[in-house]
């Protein structure tokens, strides 16, 4: 089987976004199958396996103005230069390039198809921008011949965006984690002054959607009764979001308390994930089973999170970790609280995290069964 897949961005795990994943991901799937073609039109890689992997570099327009275009056309050409070299079309994102691409090949060249829909959130807020690309994404969800979905709990929110979905087509594949990369038993990372405190982790992006001012929020009642707790934020921000988030942090008085780190390679993500005592996650909603908090709990760290969409599959209330209704800021507060304050807890949490993962969110599991899904499509 021969696969042609996308990466925005190929860099390897030297990539801070859920890129380096992909390729991981890329990876594991090209040990299972002829070949996989990954298209790009930013590569910076140089260290792969070339029977197993090829890379098509995506030629693309680096003007603001007319790059979206450019990489649709793009992306586009990528299938019709690979057309008869492959087998399937694998995409596992929103983006409108990716849709359109997947479209082509299934209704044009009648190339088979598989869709991963990651979360469903499906651009939100509902401006016209973000109109037109979930208009582009029902095209691919519509013309795919398998959709990935990480967990049921994702699916009423499917049948809400996609009234004519075809659920005979849907197969539930969890979102995965390379537990030989994240595991408990590594050294932690410095990578700040993480030693000053007990340290509460977020992985992600800084954005209204994820509830990082929600979290700042509920991380304010924890510092006023837990001096030494930390809050590090990971990841790239919304310019405007993190601005009004650090005005936040400064209104409240947290400033030296909560440490913006900005983007993180994800080479370094696993150290990171060790020397953090919870791992924190007050998303709003649209999530299928985050891969950060999947992470954390293979390194053995308990998970304080919201009660949304794939979440409680991973965060099992009371087991690995708790899960919070949106909106219950306090709750949070507490709950993260109680974690702090007993460290036996916090220990029998996280090997049960780690467990957990093991059994069902590792690569060795998972992997498998997306690869299965790949050959169903192709000989069906």
């Amino acid at each position: 089987m021969r696969i042609l897949t996308f990466i925005k961005r190929l860099g390897g795990l030297k990539e801070p976004a859920l890129e380096s994943e992909f390729y991981e991901e890329m990876l594991q799937i090209a040990e299972r199958v002829e070949k996989i073609i990954i298209a790009s039109d930013s590569i910076d890689l140089d260290d792969y396996d070339r029977n197993k992997i090829g890379i098509y570099n995506c030629r693309t327009i680096k003007i603001k103005k007319l790059y979206g275009i450019s990489k649709i056309i793009a992306y586009v050409w990528a299938v019709i230069r690979n057309r008869n070299s492959i087998d399937l079309v694998y995409v596992r994102t929103f983006s409108p390039p990716e849709s359109i691409a997947l479209w082509c090949a299934r209704r044009i060249f009648r190339i088979r198809s598989v869709l991963l829909i990651p979360g469903t959130w499906l651009f939100e807020p509902s401006t016209l921008k973000n109109r037109l690309f979930r208009w582009i994404f029902c095209r691919a969800v519509y013309a795919a011949d398998r959709i990935v979905l990480y967990s049921p709990l994702m699916i009423d929110n499917i049948r809400r965006y996609f009234p004519r979905f075809d659920e005979r087509r849907v197969r539930y594949v969890h979102n995965g984690v390379n537990v030989r990369r994240f595991r408990p038993d590594l050294a932690g990372y410095n990578y700040v002054n993480l030693s000053s405190g007990d340290v509460l982790l977020f992985v992600g992006r800084i954005s209204r959607r994820k509830g990082v001012v929600e979290l700042v929020n509920a991380f304010n009642i924890i510092a006023r009764e837990y001096g030494s707790a930390v809050l590090v934020l990971a990841g790239a921000g919304d310019e405007e979001y993190e601005s009004r988030l650090k005005r936040l942090v400064k209104e409240l008085k947290l400033e030296g308390r909560v440490v913006f780190l900005g983007p993180v390679p994800n080479s370094d993500v696993p150290s990171l994930m060790v020397s953090s005592y919870v791992f924190v996650y007050y998303t709003l909603g649209g999530e299928g089973i985050p891969r950060a908090i999947l992470e954390a709990m293979a390194c053995g760290v308990p998970v304080v999170a919201t009660r949304v969409a794939g979440i409680p599959e991973a965060v099992r209330d009371g087991e690995t970790g708790y899960v919070v209704d949106v909106g219950d800021t306090e709750l949070f507060a507490r709950r993260v609280l109680e974690l702090l304050r007993d460290r036996e807890l916090r220990n029998r949490m996280g090997k049960a995290a780690r467990e957990l993962v093991e059994r069902e969110f590792s690569y060795d599991v998972v992997i498998p069964k997306l690869v299965d899904v790949m050959r169903e499509c192709v000989e069906s």
